[in-house]
């Protein structure tokens, strides 16, 4: 065994022995919930929400989303409307109350960060094509666009996608992304068939990520006709552009259409520039496995999050950045200062539940720090010998 390779299985095993536990503490304390969700899209005023468990009010900011056992305040002359879970469209009372939306039958729900499962994965160096999009994902159009990461030195790619009894490869291209289309000679594909897009950077690597569920597929005609049914009434609502296509956002990722949520996002990015879009569009990114990309996001959204006075927001992002760092990429101190800044935050909002979830992670990870530098002394010391 060289010691290349010794040095790699020590590694491993220390990542294995002294990261796992708090790295899954870490995905438990930024999850989210599935339950149904009511978003606020009209804001003008003054408005706080005291949620169920705190006992501080926070400042309610353009995409906040609001749960039955919230209380909202809004302050005299001041307007608000909130998008309910059934897709209706209510005002917000003047005052202290609940939410103005029934509970009924649910259509749009909060993206559940326990199931997302990020890890360090294909490498992000720049030497090998990352398939972008569309991966971990349906699809409403047949004619997807495919976009991937530069590879340094190379001046060509080949797009190859392939399924059961299913190949096609393009021609080559000097960008970075393409259209699947007739004009690319590409065949039909077949609703309900899962599709993996594969690049290849001309003599300087391939995309070929290893791993399960890291492909696409078309929705059925059913659940196609049901999208379309609730994007026609989000439509109605006759909102901006903006506030209407962060809810076909949430619409499209409650249906698994990931890759055409995050293209929603990102149309309107430059246009539309408020910290719930940027945090659904790091969710999203997390979701389908790059969280370099989700990274970016989520610092975009704490930039905002601090624009917009929105301190349950800064906590969101700065716990999803704790796990991006801790489990992703390995950097303890960068994840110990997310912590303390969610301790900060949730003591200021009055959420004991999460500040006394972050300050065991904190601990923990702290703790766990001083035997991993140990061990891996303990192997230098006897791979010196």
């Amino acid at each position: 065994m060289t010691l290349s390779t010794l040095t790699r299985l020590v590694l491993a095993l220390l990542l294995q022995t002294g990261c796992l536990l708090v790295a899954n503490n870490l995905l438990v304390a930024q999850t989210g919930s599935s339950d149904p969700v009511n978003l606020v899209v009209v804001i003008q005023g003054r408005a706080n929400l005291k949620r169920k468990g705190w006992t501080n009010y926070a400042a309610v900011t353009f995409g906040t989303g609001v749960r039955q056992g919230d209380l909202l305040n809004l302050g005299e002359s001041s307007s608000a409307k909130v998008v309910c879970s059934d897709l209706t469209l209510r005002d917000v009372p003047t005052g202290v109350g609940a939410i103005p939306c029934p509970v009924s039958p649910v259509v749009l729900r909060g993206q559940d960060r326990s199931l997302i499962h990020a890890t360090r994965g294909w490498p992000n160096d720049g030497s090998s094509p990352v398939v972008l999009s569309p991966r971990k994902t349906k699809l409403l159009s047949p004619n997807p666009t495919v976009r991937w990461t530069p590879v340094k030195g190379a001046s060509t790619y080949h797009v190859s996608i392939r399924g059961l009894h299913f190949g096609w490869t393009s021609d080559s291209t000097i960008a970075t992304t393409l259209v699947y289309s007739d004009k690319n000679n590409a065949p039909r594909f077949e609703p309900g068939t899962d599709y993996k897009v594969i690049v290849f950077a001309d003599g300087r690597g391939v995309s070929d990520e290893p791993g399960l569920g890291l492909g696409f597929s078309i929705i059925g005609a059913n659940e196609r006709d049901i999208v379309l049914q609730q994007q026609s009434q989000i439509e109605h609502f006759n909102l901006p552009d903006g506030p209407t296509q962060f809810l076909m956002a949430h619409l499209y990722a409650n249906h698994g259409l990931n890759a055409e949520a995050i293209d929603r996002l990102e149309a309107i990015s430059q246009t539309f520039k408020v910290a719930a879009a940027k945090r659904l569009q790091g969710d999203l990114y997390m979701k389908i496995g790059l969280p370099r990309q989700a990274e970016n996001d989520y610092l975009a959204s704490l930039d905002l999050s601090k624009l917009e006075n929105d301190n349950e927001g800064q906590m969101l992002d700065r716990k999803a950045l704790a796990y991006i760092y801790e489990q992703i990429i390995g950097n303890r101190e960068a994840a110990c200062k997310q912590l303390e800044e969610t301790i900060d935050l949730a003591r200021r909002l009055g959420d004991d539940t999460t500040a006394s979830q972050a300050e065991n992670e904190l601990t923990e990870l702290k703790a766990a720090a001083p035997k991993v530098k140990a061990a891996g002394s303990q192997v230098g010391a006897q791979l010196a010998h």
